[in-house]
């Protein structure tokens, strides 16, 4: 094609027909830029195609996990509401203020290890390792979920602290009192008043803020599930 508009200008030019030439030379200077504009054209949109395509897998992929993670986290709060809520009473039942008809349940509340959370990160990882946040076009759908796994990082770090600071403490004082945890009734639990490091350690073993963190996580957790939901309705 090149050579055939080559050997037109050559014509042109030993013909002497300059201002022809000119005109013919615009022209074959438009086509082209038409030619290459078109070129990016069809590029930006298989781009954009590949682009789509890729949004909308990691936002399935991302409503799959968040789901499994709203199901654990209200998991793992139920258990601290549980131990939250009962703290108090058995604290009272030991030092004999009120009657212990549920003091062994309520003890297996407060001395049994409620383990951390570990949020599914597969899908958000995988994004940011390929630099493919930016493929998810909302801004502030983007910014949330940057936001919720930043927050979920920030929850790893306290409960780290907030475990080690009171788990170990507890089980190795009720350890000392009462050897075998598999077997222990009303008497033993009852032997533990005399250990005021221990109901202090449960006092302050931080249940309430664990279980109000996760109270907070699991809101930010379902409302970004349903943020996505609206952003791109097919995935419903």
């Amino acid at each position: 094609m090149i050579k055939f508009f080559r050997k037109i200008r050559q014509i042109l030019l030993s013909e002497g027909k300059t201002g022809t030439y000119l005109k013919y030379a615009i022209g074959e200077i438009i086509l082209v830029v038409i030619g290459i504009l078109i070129a990016i054209q069809i590029n930006n949109w298989r781009q954009l195609k590949v682009e789509n395509t890729l949004e909308n897998k990691y936002l399935k992929n991302l409503i799959v996990e968040l789901k499994q993670d709203s199901l654990s986290l209200m998991n793992t709060y139920l258990k601290l509401d549980r131990q939250a809520r009962t703290k108090g009473p058995f604290l009272n039942m030991v030092k004999g203020k009120i009657k212990n008809d549920s003091l062994i349940e309520y003890f297996e509340y407060q001395w049994r290890p409620i383990s951390r959370y570990n949020p599914i990160k597969s899908t958000y990882t995988e994004m940011g390792t390929n630099s493919h946040l930016r493929i998810i076009k909302d801004d502030i759908l983007r910014e949330r979920i940057i936001k919720l796994y930043n927050t979920y990082e920030a929850l790893e770090k306290e409960e780290d602290f907030l475990i080690n600071s009171s788990t170990n403490s507890v089980l190795n004082i009720i350890a000392e009192k009462i050897p075998d945890m598999s077997d222990y009734d009303i008497d033993d639990i009852m032997s533990l008043k005399s250990e005021p490091q221990l109901l202090n350690t449960i006092q302050l073993n931080g249940a309430y803020t664990r279980r109000d963190n996760y109270k907070k996580i699991l809101t930010e957790c379902s409302a970004l599930i349903e943020s996505i939901k609206e952003y791109r309705p097919i995935l419903n």
